[in-house]
């Protein structure tokens, strides 16, 4: 998917990137209150844009590897990780401005878990 925006990006095909949001604006919505709540309402578009690309690379890297991410023990490994990571960045001033990322390189480290231990 990230891949398919890239392209209508660097085409300047403005139409479909205009009305690709807009074709399921509940989901625009939510996508954009979770990380506003997440953000705490600062920054907002550099975190939904972080955020967003790499939901997008991950779902096109999993159609090349053929490994499901979103299922399964990467999602049980997944969310008990992230609830202790982001536990601890939450409480430490200094990690605290670096939550988007420390975000994402959880995700990182609970693939590689999975992948290591778990397939």
């Amino acid at each position: 998917m990230l891949l398919e925006i890239l392209a209508h990006l660097a085409t300047l095909d403005g139409a479909w990137v205009l009305a690709w949001p807009l074709r399921n604006p509940m989901m625009t919505f939510m996508f954009f209150s979770v990380i506003f709540i997440f953000m705490e309402g600062q920054n907002i578009i550099r975190g939904s844009i972080v955020i967003f690309a790499t939901l997008f690379a991950f779902l096109d890297f999993e159609k090349v590897l053929g490994i499901p991410f979103f299922v399964g023990s990467f999602l049980l490994i997944y969310y008990i990780s992230k609830l202790i990571v982001l536990a601890i960045a939450e409480n430490n001033r200094y990690l605290r401005k670096y939550l988007i990322f420390i975000n994402e390189l959880q995700f990182y480290g609970a693939f590689i878990v999975s992948i290591l231990f778990f397939r």
